[in-house]
């Protein structure tokens, strides 16, 4: 599984990355939304993960660019956030993300989001094409 990190600390990507060991994980970290949104529109990924306060474009900002202009407009995006209040809710609603989580809630409740609505290509080999490309 291929999945895009955008948030402004790399400690959270490691913790996707350990959290989701089970699913052997090939995780791409971006530190601003800017690059989160770069990185997305040339490559291919099986989810985007990003956090809603992200330094020169807001997640918020990020996943509506993805979702009409990139070739992952219809991968499944979650949004980290130290708080998930009513208005965080609504955008990411009509955003279409498959999970709102707080940072504190990655380690129990992301493995039951993405088991549920995450399907990984499978006839990709993420860790060959990325140890082949450097991007890691």
């Amino acid at each position: 599984m291929k999945i895009l990190v955008v948030h402004r600390q790399k400690l959270v990507a490691d913790q996707i990355k350990s959290v989701l060991h089970d699913n052997s994980p090939v995780v791409i970290h971006t530190d601003s939304g800017l690059d989160g949104l770069l990185t997305s529109r040339i490559e291919s990924f099986d989810l985007i993960i990003c956090g809603t306060d992200l330094p020169v474009i807001t997640g918020f900002e990020l996943v509506r660019s993805v979702r009409t202009n990139s070739v992952n407009k219809n991968v499944p995006v979650i949004f980290i956030a130290d708080q998930v209040d009513a208005k965080t809710e609504h955008l990411g609603n009509a955003l279409g993300v498959i999970g709102m989580l707080l940072t504190q809630d990655v380690d129990d409740r992301l493995p039951g989001i993405v088991q549920n609505n995450v399907k990984a290509e499978p006839d990709r080999i993420w860790q060959d094409i990325v140890s082949k490309s450097g991007l890691n």
